[in-house]
C-alpha cells in the first residue's frame, strides 16, 4: 500500500485528506503540532508524528524520518494571522517563518525522496504583494516549483461542510442580527468548495505526474454581500441589513466583536483580501457540491453555536 503524509491530519482539510486517503487504501502518516483528539477520528489508522522544524537552513532529523519512505505529501501547513492575535498564549508564528518552515519542510520531502507534493494555497496569491498572508503563499508555490519536485498546486479560498468555520459564523450571525457591516466598497466575490470535493480532488492529483496549479473552487459564486443576505432569508426568512464601512472602520469593529467572541473575526490581510477580491475565481470548478443545495440540507443546525478557529481551542 501506498504511504502518504498528511500535514495536520487533525485539521480541518487535513482530516478529510486523511479520510479520503484511508477510503481509497492507503497508509496515512501524519505531522502534527496539536494533541491527538481524545476521540481519534481514523481508529489508529493514521500514524502521527511531531512537526519539528529546524533553526537553521538544513531540515530537522525529525521531517527527514517522518518523510521516509513517503510516496505523497500533502501539505496544508501555514499560519492564520502575521501577529499574535489578542489574548494569544505561548510561541506564535509569523508569515515570514511560516514561509521559511514550509520550504524547510519542500526540501525535507526532496531530500527523502518523495515523489509528489500536492501543495495548498490560495486563489490570486500572486495579486497581493503587500499582504503578507497572501505574499507567503505565493512565496511558498515559487520555491515548489523551483524545487524540482513533481506538483500539484491548489489553490482554495473557503471551505463549508461538516465542522466548517466561515460559513457557519457567518450564519451565526445573521441568525442573531439585523444588521451585518462589511468592509467597502462591496461587490468582491467568493466561491467555496466543499471540504471534501477538495480532498477528493486532491488525493486524484497526488497519484498524477503533471506539473498543475489550478484554483479549487465549487460551481457557485456569490458578491459576499449577496451570500450574507441568502444566508439570511434562507435560514431566517429576513435578509440582514449589509453596512458597508470603510475598511478601517471595518478593522476596530471586528476586534471588538472578536474580544467579546474570543477569536480573530478577520484580520488586517484578511479585510483588505476580502476588498481586493482575492476571494474569487473564474476558472473552471474542481468541486461539485453546491453551497446553496448543502445550506439547504443542514439549514436546521447552521449557525446555532459560533465556532472558535482550532488554535483558540487547544487553549481552552
Amino acid at each position: 500500500m501506498t504511504l502518504s503524509l498528511v500535514t495536520g491530519a487533525w485539521s480541518y482539510l487535513g482530516r478529510s485528506i486523511a479520510s479520503e486517503l484511508l477510503a481509497r487504501g492507503g497508509r496515512v502518516r501524519t505531522l502534527t503540532s496539536r494533541r491527538s483528539p481524545r476521540l481519534d477520528p481514523f481508529n489508529g489508522g493514521v500514524d502521527s508524528w511531531p512537526l519539528q522544524f529546524a533553526a537553521g537552513s538544513e531540515p530537522a532529523p525529525g521531517l527527514l524520518d517522518a518523510l521516509a519512505g513517503v510516496d505523497t505529501l500533502y501539505n496544508t501547513y501555514w499560519v492564520r494571522h502575521d501577529r499574535p492575535p489578542r489574548g494569544q498564549r505561548g510561541t506564535w508564528i509569523a508569515h515570514p517563518e511560516a514561509v521559511r518552515r514550509s520550504c524547510q519542510l519542500l526540501d525535507a520531502a526532496k531530500m527523502a525522496g518523495v515523489r509528489r507534493v500536492v501543495q495548498f494555497t490560495h486563489t490570486r496569491t500572486d495579486l497581493a504583494p503587500d499582504l503578507p498572508y497572501f505574499a507567503g503563499k505565493a512565496a511558498v508555490e515559487r520555491h515548489l516549483r523551483d524545487s524540482g519536485l513533481s506538483h500539484a498546486i491548489l489553490r482554495p479560498n473557503s471551505l463549508f461542510g461538516h465542522r466548517d468555520i466561515i460559513i457557519n459564523n457567518v450564519a451565526w450571525a445573521v441568525r442573531r442580527f439585523a444588521v451585518f457591516p462589511l468592509p467597502g466598497p462591496l461587490g468582491y466575490r467568493v466561491r467555496p468548495i466543499h471540504v471534501d470535493d477538495l480532498a477528493a480532488a486532491a488525493c486524484d492529483l497526488g497519484v498524477d505526474n503533471r506539473n498543475v496549479t489550478r484554483d479549487a473552487c465549487g460551481p457557485e459564486q456569490y458578491a459576499f454581500d449577496d451570500l450574507v443576505r441568502w444566508l439570511g432569508r434562507t435560514l431566517t426568512g429576513r435578509a440582514p441589513i449589509v453596512l458597508p464601512l470603510p475598511p478601517r472602520l471595518c478593522q476596530p469593529l471586528f476586534q471588538a466583536t472578536g474580544w467579546v467572541l474570543g477569536d480573530t473575526i478577520l484580520s488586517w490581510s484578511e479585510i483588505k483580501g476580502l476588498v481586493l477580491d482575492l476571494l474569487s475565481s473564474d476558472e473552471e470548478p474542481l468541486g461539485s457540491r453546491a453551497l446553496s443545495d448543502w445550506v439547504h440540507e443542514h439549514r436546521e443546525e447552521l449557525g446555532r453555536e459560533f465556532r472558535l478557529y482550532p488554535y483558540r481551542l487547544q487553549q481552552r
